[in-house]
């Protein structure tokens, strides 16, 4: 009975001793971590300098991702409701009329339901990502093209 015990107690030590050591290692502390919430754009206004309105109808938030190949360029397009879009990758040139903007990744800029035609042109080396919400209502389309 004595060996049985001993055998048993032997597959125990290193075991044992592992988690003994475990306890040693530093350990995170989740009390000293905090929720942060960090504003990336807000405004009531588009890129435009334009004012966006709400529309009438049942409403419909929609959030897309948006993959732009290199050298790609959309076609003239407007957009009936407002839209929020964070560049996660790339280098756009953003093209309304004569006014010409950038933007690469970590940039973000609003697009008015009342800002006029334009288009969007990726100007980088690898594809461009971006992430666009849309305040929109259901049946309404995110883009027409002219």
């Amino acid at each position: 009975m004595k060996i049985e015990y001993l055998m048993k107690l032997k597959k125990f030590i290193p075991f044992f001793c592992l988690f003994v050591g475990t306890l040693a290692l530093p350990q995170p502390s989740f009390a000293e971590e905090k929720i942060e919430v960090i504003t990336i754009i807000q405004s009531s206004k588009g890129l435009s300098g334009k004012n966006f309105n709400y529309l009438e109808g049942k409403p419909e938030l929609r959030l897309l991702k948006v993959k732009i190949p290199v050298g790609l360029k959309t076609p003239i397009h407007n957009h009936p409701s407002p839209m929020l879009i964070h560049v996660t990758r790339g280098r756009l040139k953003h093209v309304r009329g004569e006014e010409i903007n950038f933007f690469k990744a970590g940039d973000a800029f609003i697009e008015s339901n009342n800002g006029g035609s334009h288009y969007v042109k990726n100007v980088g080396k690898k594809p461009a990502i971006l992430h666009v919400g849309v305040v929109s209502v259901v049946g309404m389309p995110t883009a027409i093209n002219e």
